[in-house]
Parts: C-alpha cells; sequence; structure tokens
C-alpha cells in the first residue's frame, strides 16, 4: 500500500517526466519560442514574380545562368540551348511561396553545418541562387543549403536558406530543386529509336575499313521435340556483313549491342556547333531504319569527354521524321557518356580477331 507522502513524490516525478518528455518532442518538431510563421521568405520575388526573367546558380566554380524569352527560357551559358520551361518556373514559383520558419546560427563558421557557406568556395555544397527581373533588378539573392526531409510533418520537407549579405540563417517551407547539373534543367534525350527497326548501321573510323552491321539471316527452326538453344547460345540478330574470308568475330563480340545502344542516346552537356567536326579523330555513324530517316552521327573525343552531333534525311513519310530530328539537333554537340559512346563508336580491333 502506497503512504501518501509516496504518492505525492511519486506523482511530482509524473510531472517532471512528462513535462520533460513535452520538451523533447516540441523541440524535435520546431516549435520552440523562436518560431516565426507566415512572413515570406522573398516579398520581393513573390510581388514580382511575373517579372522573372534570369535565373543565376553558382555552386563552387560552376555557373548556370538560365534566361526567359518569352514564355520559353533557355540556357545562356550553352549557346540559348532550350530549358526545361517547367522547371525554370516551378523553381521560381517555390522562391517565391517559401516562408520563414525558425530561426538558425548567424554565426559565420558554423553556417558550413548548414550547407549554407559561400556558393563560391571551392568545394561548396550550398548553392547561391539569384533571380532578376528584365531590367537586370535582384528579385532574389540568396543561398540555399540542406534539405531537411519531413521538417513540417509527413511529406513537407523544408530547407535552410540565408540571405547572401546575411549571415542569418534560417529553417524555411518548401524543398526547391536547386542545382548547376546541366542535365536537370534541358531535355537529355538526344536520340532514340527500336532495334527491330534499324536495317544497317555503318561505323567509319578514319584509317580502317568501314564496319557494315547488317541483319542477319534468322535462324533455322528448332528440330521439333527439343527445347530451345538458351539465350547466351541463341546467333544473335545482326551480324558484320564485310568481314574479309577467313576473319570471324570475337568471342562475345556484341554486335546486337551496338545496334541496342542507339534504343536511347541522353546528353551529359551542350554546346553549341558552327559545323560537324572532320578530321582524324572524327568517327562517322550512319543509322538507317526501315522505313524511316537515316541518320548520320559524328562522334568525336574533346580530352577525355566524347561528344556527338547528329543530322538526319530522309524521303516521303521519313522526311518529317529527318525535320523532327534536324530541329532538335541541328547546330548542337551533345558530351554523352563515355561508356555510350564505346559501344555505338565500336573498331574493327575491338569486335573482329587478328591472324
Amino acid at each position: 500500500m502506497i503512504k501518501p507522502h509516496q504518492f505525492v513524490t511519486l506523482a511530482a516525478a509524473t510531472v517532471v517526466s512528462v513535462l520533460l518528455t513535452v520538451g523533447v518532442y516540441l523541440a524535435s518538431n520546431n516549435w520552440s519560442a523562436g518560431r516565426i510563421e507566415g512572413k515570406a521568405f522573398l516579398p520581393e520575388l513573390a510581388s514580382g514574380i511575373n517579372s522573372a526573367g534570369t535565373i543565376e546558380i553558382t555552386q563552387g566554380a560552376q555557373k548556370l545562368v538560365i534566361e526567359r524569352t518569352g514564355q520559353s527560357w533557355q540556357i545562356k551559358d550553352r549557346g540559348g540551348f532550350p530549358a526545361k520551361t517547367e522547371a525554370a518556373r516551378t523553381l521560381v514559383v517555390a522562391l517565391a511561396q517559401s516562408q520563414l520558419v525558425e530561426p538558425r546560427t548567424s554565426v559565420k563558421d558554423k553556417l558550413g553545418l548548414l550547407e549554407l557557406e559561400a556558393p563560391s568556395d571551392k568545394d561548396a555544397k550550398s548553392r547561391g541562387v539569384r533571380v532578376l527581373d528584365g531590367n537586370g533588378r535582384a528579385l532574389a539573392d540568396i543561398v540555399v543549403g540542406k534539405t531537411r526531409f519531413d521538417a513540417f510533418g509527413s511529406g513537407r520537407g523544408g530547407i535552410y536558406v540565408r540571405k547572401a549579405n546575411e549571415t542569418q540563417s534560417w529553417l524555411a517551407t518548401g524543398d526547391p530543386k536547386i542545382t548547376v547539373d546541366i542535365k536537370d534543367w534541358v531535355d537529355t534525350n538526344v536520340f532514340a529509336l527500336e532495334a527491330d527497326k534499324i536495317a544497317k548501321v555503318t561505323i567509319e573510323t578514319p584509317g580502317e575499313t568501314a564496319l557494315f552491321i547488317e541483319k542477319a539471316p534468322p535462324p533455322p527452326p528448332a528440330e521439333p521435340g527439343k527445347p530451345p538453344a538458351p539465350a547466351a547460345a541463341r546467333p544473335e540478330k545482326f551480324m558484320i556483313s564485310n568481314l574479309a574470308e577467313g576473319q570471324k568475330l570475337k568471342q562475345g563480340a556484341g554486335i546486337d549491342g551496338i545496334v541496342e545502344a542507339f534504343g536511347s542516346i541522353g546528353l551529359e552537356d551542350v554546346r553549341k556547333l558552327a559545323s560537324p567536326p572532320t578530321g582524324d579523330g572524327v568517327q562517322v555513324i550512319k543509322v538507317e531504319a526501315a522505313g524511316g530517316p537515316a541518320v548520320t552521327f559524328h562522334l568525336r573525343k574533346d580530352g577525355t569527354a566524347s561528344w556527338l552531333s547528329l543530322s538526319a534525311s530522309g524521303e516521303g513519310e521519313a522526311k518529317a521524321k529527318a525535320d523532327a530530328i534536324n530541329a532538335k539537333a541541328k547546330g548542337w554537340e551533345f558530351r554523352i557518356p563515355s561508356w555510350k559512346a564505346d559501344q555505338i563508336g565500336k573498331r574493327r580491333a575491338d569486335l573482329i580477331e587478328t591472324t
């Protein structure tokens, strides 16, 4: 049986425990005395959102400038290559709607903990963002840092931010996607074609005999009662049609893989191109599709990077498809993944055994 004085002591301990638990809960959920709610982070941007004309993003040595032209946006740093309008619009709206929730550190040396260090620092994780109107007036000049997932409940993330000329940092609402990676701002699809529609691939490498890749004859039908051959033992759908007498393919040459690589080619970067490249370091690859346009690729190395340009031609129904390809690709050169360049730009030595 609990005595009265023991009950009072136990009750007091319970109250203290509950208060501590509530305190921890409130602190972890940002319900602190310093909480500010409903204050716009960027009121000038919110009121002038329709006049936003330029987005500048900086991270370390990288910088990306996206400009508005009418209702569209383009990448200024890449010669005006079209940007995804929706990506630019979404970023501006997200910043305009962001609200300050809670002040955080104002100590300069601690800003890096929130990834709010100077965006110009060599290995900065922070991103500097400026939004300018058509006259070059800054509607926003901020530093964006670490994302805090579920900061305001399930599925409601927040970000750490500060004004570029201030050290006071804040937890703010929203989670805008801010990156200097060109792939996040443009349509990365350079070329795509179903392998079954490809009739012939010609790979011309300076100083070498061209490779002609064509569809192989269909294999003979399986004998009745015998199980189908395992996938690894099945003949390839494509072959090199101009092998010299006595030449044979290396084991696992993977001719089908060359053709299949044209199923999807994506860019990693883009730059202006005055005319198709020429010279000893340029491979010319021609892809001909049944009922479709013929597409000619120029593939070259620039340092360790692989760059690709392309053009298309066709008659009748194929002309419309060729025109669509040229409208997107003409005047541009695309950096593609090195593994993709190695796949579509195979050389004879990669595929044919030497004797």
